[in-house]
């Protein structure tokens, strides 16, 4: 059940939508997250008219794709909050010049799970 953005599971958690935006940009993948913060993620490979999407670290790669935005979505499909914005406390800003909407790009959202006691200020179950 939503209920302003937020999603109680079966469990104690409350899920939070936050909000990210993938662009390729000349050869590379930038994120970019509500607060505006862009920062370099991967390559943006393109052979043969076809787009792959590698990033930096782990091993996450996206099999070819017909166009950047369809890389960049299948790119979004394999990331989790967690992991997304453990690279946004990681990495430093990108200076842009330019506008990044004038490049492909894809919107996306991410669950953030809290725990209970931060979603709805109730004290959490003490034993």
């Amino acid at each position: 059940m939503a209920t302003d953005g937020k999603q109680q599971d079966s469990g104690d958690a409350i899920r939070q939508e936050r909000p990210f935006r993938l662009f390729a940009v000349e050869q590379r993948v930038l994120a970019q997250n509500v607060d505006g913060k862009v920062i370099d993620i991967g390559a943006m490979e393109a052979k043969n008219g076809e787009y792959c999407a590698r990033l930096d670290v782990d091993e996450i790669v996206t099999k070819p794709k017909r166009s950047a935005e369809l890389a960049l979505k299948a790119l979004a499909d394999d990331l989790t909050f967690d992991y997304l914005d453990g690279l946004f406390t990681s990495e430093r800003d990108v200076k842009m010049s330019g506008r990044l909407q004038d490049y492909p790009n894809v919107e996306f959202e991410l669950d953030e799970t809290l725990p209970r006691d931060m979603g709805d200020r109730s004290p959490p179950h003490l034993f």
